[in-house]
Order: C-alpha cells, then structure tokens, then sequence
C-alpha cells in the first residue's frame, strides 16, 4: 500500500494530464512492487484501494456536486481512484510481464519505505549561519556531512542516530580589516522522522562541540533542529530526498570561550539505504 502511494504521489507532483500516459510511466515501479508481493498480499491491497475509492466517490460526480470546483474533496477523490487504477493496470500485467526469477516473498515489506527495517541515510548539505555572542551577532556560511543508523517502525515513525561534522567560516566581529575564523562542528544527532507518503518532517536533538582552526579547545552545547523534505522513488537501492533545516544550538562558556548561540539553515539532501539483500 505504502509503495502505492508513493508512486502515484510522485507521478502526481510531476506531470499528470493524460491518463494513459500517466499510468504507462508508473508501471515499471509499480510492476517491481506487485512482482514481489504474494497473491493473498495483492488481493489484500487492491480490496484496501477499492474500498478508499469507494469512499472518496467518483471524482467526476464529486467534481460536479462541488460546482465544478477543483477541491480538495475532488482531489481526494481522483488521488484513491488512481491509486486504484494504477494498481489494476499492474495486477493485469503479473503473468505476462514479471520476470521468471522474481518469486513472490511472503516477507516483502515495500520498495518505497523504510518500515520494518534497519537502514542507513547519508545527509549533506549547506547553510547559512548566524552567531550571537555577548549581544554581537556576525554572519557565516558552512556545511555538513552526517550518517545516521536508523529504524523504521511499522507506522509513520523512523528513529535515526548517529554522526556529524560540519564547518564554516564566519565573519570576526570587530576587526579590520575583516577578518575570518573557520568553526568546526562536530555532534551526535538523534532524529525522529515522521513521514506523511512523499513528504517527512525530522525533529532532532543533538549533543554538540566547537573548535575552531586556529583553537582546538572544544567548548560543548545541545541543538534543537528542524527538517522538511520530500522523497524520490528508489533510484538502485537508495532512496533519495531533498529539502531543507533549520537549528538553534546553545553553547555553554567553555573551552576558554564565552556563551554562544548559533542559528543555522539551509539546503539538505540525503539517500537512505537499505542494507539488507
């Protein structure tokens, strides 16, 4: 079910006028889900997809009680009708198109999600920052690199631990002329993912250090950090996303340092990879 909607989702936020058309570029990914899944499991899945559709009502009818007005009723409606749709194209083309050494597995757990599995994301991105210390803001800009373990639990909910290190250089206040110096950031984020089909939202905590180039004193803070992005299809056994994040870090004195707050954001884009066979 999750591998149907994200499919139909993502053809969706692409391009979708003709229908045809639209279903013959889904039915490749489609066709690797339901290859995979047992009979009973289709059986189950297209019944699940008759009765939203059922629900929804015919957009047509629904399109034409709203005024002929594009709502979101019309739009719920023509979501679970071509979810339905995409999946019967699929199942008329079991026999004819799954390839010999595909064997249905009683175990299949979806393509598209992270559900039920260990995983690992590997995430990059740039930000720009912003640094407040004894009442003196300056501007900078950096990155980061961070892989981070994870699990996917059987709802909307994945929790991902692990490692990151960024760095950036920033404006010195007071100097002249102007002046930089290179922060590095290392820290030990714990994610929670909630995911709503394409789209997740992550809430993070971390632990986190400063050094900079010229001092290699560690002074020792905590973040609270934000993330949006949304999901590509799996691409060879990732799958990728992009989006963006946001983070407020405290810094206690230490390290010879004073207090210090940061506030950065920026571009993130990450794949997530499934390790098992």
């Amino acid at each position: 079910m999750t591998d149907v909607e994200r499919i139909v989702s993502a053809q969706e936020a692409g391009s979708w006028f003709v229908d045809d058309e639209a279903y013959r570029e889904m039915y490749e990914d489609m066709m690797e889900s339901v290859c995979r899944a047992t009979p009973a499991a289709r059986d189950a899945a297209r019944a699940e997809l008759a009765e939203r559709a059922r629900a929804a009502g015919d957009p047509r009818l629904v399109y034409e009680r709203a005024g002929r007005q594009r709502t979101s009723e019309v739009d719920d409606a023509l979501l679970a009708a071509r979810e339905l749709r995409a999946f019967e194209v699929a199942l008329a083309g079991v026999t004819r198109d799954c390839p010999f050494w595909i064997e249905p597995d009683p175990d299949f757990r979806g393509r598209q999600t992270d559900r039920n599995r260990f995983t690992i994301s590997v995430e990059s991105g740039g930000n720009a920052q912003l640094r407040q210390t004894a009442g003196t803001w300056t501007l900078g800009g950096g990155g980061l690199a961070r892989i981070l373990p994870g699990y996917g639990f059987s709802g909307a909910i994945s929790l991902l631990a692990g490692i990151e290190f960024g760095g950036g250089a920033m404006l010195r206040p007071n100097t002249d002329p102007t002046e930089f110096v290179i922060n590095y950031f290392p820290a030990l984020p714990v994610v929670v993912r909630v995911h709503d089909v394409a789209w997740h939202y992550d809430f993070e905590l971390a632990p986190v250090a400063l050094f900079q180039a010229d001092d290699g004193d560690f002074s020792f803070g905590g973040r609270l950090g934000f993330a949006t992005g949304v999901f590509g299809l799996r691409t060879r056994g990732v799958l990728p996303w992009a989006g963006a994040a946001i983070a407020y870090e405290h810094y206690l004195e230490s390290g010879g340092r004073p207090a210090a707050d940061f506030i950065r954001g920026g571009l993130r884009v990450g794949i997530v990879w499934d390790p098992s066979p």
